[in-house]
């Protein structure tokens, strides 16, 4: 092998000469171009991703503040109806107050003219006051003042003249909530309430309305001093003040905040004259109904970006250009409001931008092409003194690594030697380790038929027997020192045999091994034809089984003890799974126990090679061999041990 490398070591040097003196300044070159290369490719690249950064920049610029605006608004809106409830209170209770001094103020100075006795005088009073309240018509000829005493008899109703003098306190509203009695209720603790109930408004008497009133009790004629009005009239007034504010809001050149409500009804917007037309029929260029649909995905979404083309911009300009718009659905007023941004302004910035940074990007790529010239140049006068000097150099190497590959030669064929002295101890001390069983056998036998020719009971049957066993020992250690040569010669021969034959076969051979220990062999074995290394397969076989039976032993007298002897086919391939119940492999050694030379086992009991030379045997032949830790229940008994599983291809092993 190291002869082979020395000759290819002196064709590889001829050719390394070659390339020292004349191709040195060809890798320059090359180098050279490929760095300019990649350095105008930078360039390229740097180029355009600071154009996608301008672009991503300006869209998240523009997207964030169409949104801070959108949001401003829609926090503004919540603002104003979050207060909406205390101001309408505030309203009332002033009105109320109001109207109360008014009432107070006539009845101090009308009794100042009643002379004691008269009985006309409190009735007097009283149209006096309602007429005076009656008068105090607010809020657009919504608001007004009404009188109800304890009984729920209504006594002032400016807009409703028909209910005055009646009795109300059973009347219900439209949710079945009787009102007049929180108002008798006032009149006759003497004192002051609020008061939530739905009712009809007066042009309007098929649907109701929630209403707020406020009342008070008025001491000198006992009665209710009250107003109310109605949310959603009073939330159209916010609405209305809201985007008188909402519609001179501008930012930016061309911002503005739009809303149109989902009938698409416009009702803020740059151009005035759009507010109050519809415009769900309005189309874009591509015949894009983008008003309906810029509302379907503000319902569908809530809120999120909307791209369409717009036609109108702010600066009074006309004509089709991309848009996007942050819009937002206020779901309690049925809004979609909204603002966005032209991307015509983001391409124009762009093509400036473009324009100045390619006149930046050609005089760097000349600059480049220029410094890769020079420095090209420099590098191949270098290159050729540095080639001088390896060339030298290499000659020098060259003497010397010559004579380390004769010294390694020499080395090399010691070290084979040596190998195969290494490699003979190692199967000598295998071969003792193959000989213990069948050893034992014997002496078990002999020892036996011995003590019962002793005890004169000894008959032909028994010494047939035993003498059958002792020669198929015999046999078994005559045969294990030609498996161990077979297994490394370089050609071996293989031969046709079946499965159960061998198992059948190492269970004989350690049979009485397994009967001295009370050790029970359950076996389920289907057998299967296969052509490969019979003796080798059951070298493997008699180790794992030996393994599991030292384990076995170390139980308890009282425990049983169990080896199982599965095989089957699984396609192609042929399984065999020996499995016992001594309590497993540690799991800090189970990924070892194939490994040279290791061993659990005390006083010299074990060389570590049986289950390296196991894994060796069915690495050879193309197979597997693992093994895991299992639990398993047999007999209604769960036992845990140690499962050793081979697989091979039956055909080919």
């Amino acid at each position: 092998m190291l002869e082979n490398f020395k000759n290819e070591t002196l064709n590889s040097e001829k050719k390394i000469l070659n390339i020292i003196r004349f191709g040195a300044i060809i890798p320059i070159l090359i180098f050279s171009c490929i760095i300019t290369y990649i350095l105008i490719d930078k360039k390229n690249e740097e180029l355009k991703n600071e154009i996608d950064s301008i672009k991503s920049e300006y869209l998240e610029r523009n997207k964030t503040n169409v949104k801070k605006e959108v949001d401003r608004v829609f926090d503004s809106i919540n603002y104003e109806i979050n207060k909406s409830e205390e101001s309408l209170k505030f309203l009332l209770k002033e009105k109320v107050y109001e109207a109360h001094s008014i009432a107070t103020n006539i009845h101090k100075e009308e009794s100042d003219f009643i002379k004691n006795g008269h009985t006309h005088s409190t009735d007097h009073i009283f149209e006096t006051i309602k007429n005076a309240l009656g008068g105090m018509i607010y809020n657009n000829g919504r608001g007004y003042i009404f009188i109800d005493d304890r009984n729920g008899v209504n006594l002032l109703q400016p807009l409703n003249k028909d209910i005055e003098g009646k009795n109300l306190l059973e009347y219900t509203d439209a949710k079945g909530y009787q009102y007049m009695k929180k108002i008798a209720d006032t009149v006759i603790n003497k004192t002051e309430a609020y008061d939530e109930y739905y009712w009809y408004k007066s042009k309007d008497d098929k649907n109701t309305y929630k209403k707020l009133s406020f009342f008070k009790y008025f001491e000198p004629l006992d009665f209710a001093i009250g107003t109310g009005e109605y949310f959603d009239d009073f939330q159209k007034q916010i609405q209305e003040n809201l985007l008188d504010k909402i519609n001179n809001i501008k930012f930016e050149d061309n911002g503005y905040i739009f809303i149109f409500n989902t009938e698409g009804t416009y009702l803020s917007h740059f151009d005035k004259n759009k507010i109050g037309t519809n415009g769900l029929n309005l189309k874009d260029v591509n015949g894009k109904y983008f008003i309906k649909d810029m509302i379907e995905f503000a319902k569908n979404n809530n809120e999120g970006y909307f791209t369409y083309l717009a036609s109108l911009k702010p600066n009074g300009s006309i004509h089709n250009t991309e848009k996007i718009s942050y819009v937002k659905y206020f779901k309690e007023w049925d809004w979609v409001i909204g603002a966005g941004f032209y991307l015509e302004e983001l391409n124009q910035i762009i093509q400036n931008k473009k324009i100045e940074l390619k006149d930046k990007h050609k005089t760097v790529i000349n600059n480049i092409l220029a410094l890769s010239g020079i420095i090209t140049i420099i590098l191949a006068f270098i290159s050729f003194f540095i080639s001088k000097i390896i060339e030298k150099m290499f000659n020098d190497y060259r003497r010397n690594i010559k004579k380390e590959i004769d010294n390694t030669l020499e080395k090399e064929r010691l070290l084979i030697q040596q190998s195969k002295m290494a490699v003979m101890g190692e199967m000598i001390g295998n071969i003792a380790h193959q000989w213990k069983q069948p050893l034992s056998t014997i002496s078990t036998i002999s020892t036996g038929i011995k003590f019962q020719n002793e005890m004169n009971c000894l008959n032909d049957h028994d010494i047939t027997l035993g003498m059958d066993n002792i020669n198929g020992s015999v046999q078994y250690l005559s045969q294990t020192i030609d498996d161990f040569r077979n297994f490394f010669k370089p050609n071996k021969t293989k031969t046709n045999f079946n499965i159960l034959d061998a198992l059948e076969n190492t269970i004989k051979l350690m049979g009485s091994q397994f009967k001295n220990n009370n050790i029970e062999l359950i076996k389920n074995i289907n057998n299967a034809e296969l052509y490969g290394y019979y003796n080798e397969l059951l070298q493997v076989l008699i180790n794992i089984l030996k393994n599991a039976k030292d384990e076995l032993i170390k139980l308890d007298t009282n425990k049983r003890r169990i080896i199982f002897i599965d095989t089957y086919t699984d396609k192609s391939n042929l399984i065999i799974k020996i499995r016992d119940n001594a309590n497993g492999i540690p799991s800090d050694i189970i990924e070892k126990i194939f490994d040279p030379y290791f061993t659990t086992k005390e006083n010299d009991e074990g060389t570590g090679i049986g289950l390296y030379m196991c894994k060796q045997i069915i690495d050879g032949m193309t197979g597997k061999i693992q093994v895991i830790n299992v639990e398993y229940e047999y007999e209604a008994q769960i036992y845990y041990g140690a499962e050793f599983i081979i697989s091979m291809d039956k055909f080919s092993i």
